[in-house]
């Protein structure tokens, strides 16, 4: 009969100056590093080890797991297929989240992450797909007998259209967060900052990093310019100032003493108010929803509307392709056609 290795306890085998755990329950193996070279802590990690592959095997209860490591876990398993950046990128942004227990992550913080993005410019096909990674996760981290939550509602998405506000939607929308609706001096100033922020993204057609992140040196008074500091890899540029940002401009410079135009929403991302605005003004929210972007796509319909070329909006939008532009190209089409009927009916 084969000696017993005089360094093997129980389980723990020590191999140069490290204890490594060597045990079974019910056929399971457990065959892993300690990572110590202290016998009393191997043997606490190894009876945590135990009561964890017990709870698991024995009781038919799986293994907790962690969002960030289980994203990691995830990204790993796809090292090999060509779509593992694109993996990597989609499924990052979930990162934002505190890092629970996946059981743990709520409907409402994953809806968070997708709302976030979206302000911040995803299109709805870019959001698709991180979610359709998210629940890829799942499914492998289920595989993997581990204990998880149920996947996230798919976005339904046509990438053929695009959803913008009539100028009847509008100006309810706009009615909908006139700061005269303030109960008191406080929830005035809120809904002051909310209008104004509303007003400068539809004027600059701008998306909401760009407008909330802007500092005071991009505001020419003298020159009655606005320097536009793109990102998404749009091209920064110089746009001319509207009578209404003037206005908001001038009246937030007597405010504002620090950097940012809007020092208060730097680095925030609660927009809820906006769902509440858009429910206010009962729009119709069938053919996409309205949200902060909205107004981007709804100052080019109207630029467009109003005689503006496409390749003029593309340079007002910052694009750097005029395949970002053509996602407005129906409007044009649209008029074209009407333009046609009334001179015809004109001749």
């Amino acid at each position: 009969m084969a000696e017993r290795h005089p360094t093997n306890y129980g389980g723990l085998i020590l191999r140069g100056q490290t204890w490594h755990i060597r045990t079974q329950i019910k056929g399971v193996m457990i065959a892993e590093s300690t990572h110590t070279g202290i016998r009393r802590d191997a043997e606490r990690i190894l009876a945590k080890k135990k009561a964890e592959l017990i709870e698991e095997v024995v009781l038919g209860n799986k293994k907790p797991i962690k969002l960030h490591d289980a994203i990691d876990l995830f990204v790993k398993s796809r090292k090999h297929l060509t779509s593992a950046q694109n993996c990597e990128i989609h499924i990052r942004y979930f990162k934002m989240l505190p890092n629970l227990t996946l059981d743990k992550i709520t409907d409402h913080q994953l809806e968070d992450v997708v709302f976030k993005k979206r302000e911040e410019g995803y299109k709805e096909s870019t959001l698709k797909v991180s979610v359709t990674y998210f629940n890829a996760m799942l499914k492998y981290c289920t595989e993997k007998g581990y204990t998880t939550r149920k996947k996230m509602t798919p976005i339904k998405h046509d990438s053929g259209k695009v959803r913008w506000l009539t100028k009847e939607e509008l100006a309810r929308f706009l009615a909908a967060l006139d700061p005269a609706l303030g109960v008191d001096v406080v929830t005035i100033a809120q809904k002051q900052e909310n209008f104004d922020l509303v007003r400068l993204l539809l004027d600059s057609a701008g998306r909401l990093t760009e407008i909330s992140q802007m500092k005071w040196n991009q505001v020419d008074f003298n020159a009655g310019t606005v320097f536009m500091k793109r990102n998404k890899g749009s091209i920064d540029g110089t746009i001319g100032m509207t009578n209404t940002m003037r206005e908001i401009f001038t009246r937030r410079r007597a405010m504002e003493f620090g950097d940012y135009v809007f020092g208060s929403k730097v680095g925030k991302s609660n927009n809820k108010w906006v769902a509440a605005a858009v429910k206010r003004a009962a729009l119709n929210e069938d053919q996409g929803s309205v949200s902060l972007h909205t107004l981007r796509h709804t100052r080019a319909v109207h630029l467009l509307q109003a005689g503006m070329g496409l390749l003029e909006v593309k340079e007002y939008l910052g694009h750097k392709s005029i395949q970002s532009t053509m996602v407005y190209a129906h409007v044009i089409k649209s008029e074209v056609m009407s333009k046609a009927a009334r001179l015809i009916d004109a001749d």
